[in-house]
């Protein structure tokens, strides 16, 4: 089916019921996605009905490989908080980091009157919120399965999903025009290590009274079949626990807390102790305890200190850094940088994770240099050390049946997903003109009968470097590229008031290819040349010496030397003043 003809023009109305009926106060619901969409992260979704506004998660995102510097990807919020006054609450479906790690960031913006969610989504934000100061922004309360909650115009019902984290909600959220299913991240997992089974009975009877809006996640769209059952890792961590003969090393997901479960329950079961390295997975374990999603004896987890005092064969490492981060206490471990953990012969590595997208390159080096140091190294699709925790299409069909909805709206994925989760829709029925595809600030307004795609909102990206906790504006994230992949160029010279050169032109190159067979001082004394040639042809244009000499050198480069370094014209001038005696040079401050 052709893609291209699920999404309906911008502001082109479509039919939504055989019963046309008009909101008796004029009133629209407008859904907003601020992040989350065409991406992985940033889940940030917000619906608006008359004067109130309501948010759906806000979450961040980790950077790619060639956002250089960045450290955390945020959602623009200029749109809140330009209508910070009609939001009357946020409700979190769940305790990852791409749908709870902005509001920290949030909250320095804006105040939220309540936020409603999981035990441990809170408990996870409360420690969040603790280190930085921003605790009493906001009133937080706990909700329980089924419990309904009363937001401005809006009342939101929690039902419990299956996922890779405890405490995991769906939400079916009421509004003056109709019912909206907001599916968070989801699976259908019908033998959850946990006990906690999906409540399908709430999603049907919710459909019995009809639904308006499906927004259902898209992640695994391109997964034929059902994702594997959370149990079924059992079985493989089982056989390796009963196999290795010298030190267990697991990484994961922090917030996996079914995964980090079952790894201690392995650790008990073959008597080793356990350390957990890395400040997140540990709070996150001591918080799942204290809330009772995992049981542990005390004296089960041991400082990493104390490894050295076990024979090899009692010991079990759990650690980040399953996704190849830089900093984390795997990729420190195989670079041989870890000052308390090194990979010795025989030491069995279990990769309990798939990459998100974009880390492959950072996972694959990681594994590399696991190898090189004699680890044995468990990881992959095929190994069974790790399920998703999201739906493939069989469950989103599942999904989309079960709530029969009248529109429908594929979220939290890659564009390319969100397209094939719409065919999906209208594969199962969805009239493909009430089928839409928003990209992040879209707006896409829906009276009870009709629906259209309006013109944007802000929306965007903010990058911020978090060991300094400053924003990084895209400039600068673009010339730190241009500085990593093709060098910088500094070229420094003197002027009189006619433009004469008084001194210089001075050349300074960093990184820079140069062509073959040709040395750095031969190269630099041939753009000299080039720069006195340039200045003396600026004169029959109209553009100021430094920024005529700075876009000629640029057109150079990438015409001739085909590659863009980051090029710095260090431009003065100086005024021959007379004294009584003699003239002497009155410098005039550079200009860069």
């Amino acid at each position: 089916m052709d893609s291209d003809s699920i999404q309906p023009a911008a502001k082109t109305r479509t039919r939504l019921t055989e019963e046309p009926q008009a909101s008796p106060d004029g009133t629209t619901l407008k859904v907003i996605p601020l992040g989350g969409l065409g991406e992985i992260g940033k889940n940030t979704m917000v619906l608006s009905c008359g004067a109130d506004m309501l948010l759906v998660d806000a979450g961040l995102a980790f950077p790619s490989e060639d956002m250089l510097g960045v450290d955390l990807v945020l959602p623009d919020y200029s749109f809140l908080i330009e209508n910070q006054e009609r939001i009357k609450g946020l409700v979190i479906t769940h305790g990852h980091e791409d749908h709870i790690g902005g509001v920290p960031f949030l909250l320095r913006h804006l105040s939220i009157p309540v936020i409603y969610g999981p035990a441990l989504a809170l408990g996870l934000l409360e420690g969040k919120l603790r280190e930085v100061g921003l605790a009493d922004r906001s009133v937080m309360r706990k909700v329980r399965p089924r419990q309904e909650v009363k937001i401005g115009c809006f009342t939101v019902k929690f039902i419990r999903c299956t996922h890779s984290i405890a405490d995991s909600y769906s939400l079916i959220i009421s509004t003056p025009l109709g019912k909206v299913v907001h599916t968070g991240d989801f699976k259908f997992d019908f033998t959850p290590v946990d006990g906690e089974q999906f409540d399908i009975a709430s999603l049907t009877a919710a459909a019995e009274e009809g639904i308006l809006l499906l927004m259902s996640d898209s992640t695994n769209v391109e997964r034929p079949g059902f994702t594997p059952s959370e149990r079924t890792v059992w079985a493989k961590l089982d056989e390796i626990f009963a196999n290795a003969r010298r030190r267990i090393i697991v990484t994961t997901f922090a917030s996996n807390v079914h995964r980090i479960r079952q790894v201690l329950n392995a650790a008990m079961k073959y008597e080793r102790k356990v350390t957990v390295l890395g400040r997140s997975m540990l709070n996150l374990a001591g918080i799942a305890r204290e809330l009772g999603y995992m049981t542990y004896p005390d004296g089960l987890i041991i400082q990493a200190d104390e490894i050295s005092q076990l024979p090899a064969d009692k010991v079990v490492i759990l650690t980040t850094g399953s996704q190849g981060e830089p900093l984390s206490a795997l990729t420190r471990i195989a670079n041989n940088e870890h000052k308390q953990i090194k990979i010795v012969s025989g030491d069995t590595v279990i990769v309990s994770a798939t990459p998100i997208p974009g880390n492959e390159r950072s996972i694959a080096n990681t594994i590399n240099a696991l190898s090189v140091r004699g680890a044995e190294v468990i990881y992959g699709r095929d190994a069974g050390v790790h399920v998703s925790g999201h739906g493939c299409r069989e469950e989103q069909k599942l999904m989309i049946n079960l709530c029969r909805p009248r529109v429908f709206m594929p979220v939290h994925g890659e564009y390319r997903m969100l397209v094939q989760h719409a065919a999906l829709a209208a594969e199962c029925g969805v009239s493909q003109e009430n089928i839409f595809l928003l990209e992040n600030g879209d707006v896409l307004e829906l009276t009870k009968d009709q629906a259209q795609k309006l013109d944007p909102v802000q929306a965007g990206a903010v990058l911020v470097d978090s060991s300094r906790e400053w924003e990084i504006d895209d400039h600068i994230v673009e010339q730190r590229r241009h500085l990593a992949e093709d060098g910088m160029v500094t070229v420094a010279v003197t002027l009189d008031q006619e433009s004469k050169i008084m001194a210089g032109p001075d050349i300074t190159m960093k990184g820079l290819i140069l062509p073959r067979g040709m040395v750095p001082e031969e190269f630099s004394l041939c753009l000299k040349e080039k720069v006195v040639k340039l200045l003396a042809q600026y004169k029959k244009t109209c553009i100021e010496p430094r920024a005529y000499l700075k876009q000629a050198l640029v057109a150079f480069f990438i015409e001739e030397m085909k590659s863009r370094p980051l090029v710095q014209v260090i431009l003065q001038t100086v005024s021959l003043a007379p004294t009584k005696d003699k003239q002497h040079c009155q410098p005039k401050p550079p200009r860069e």
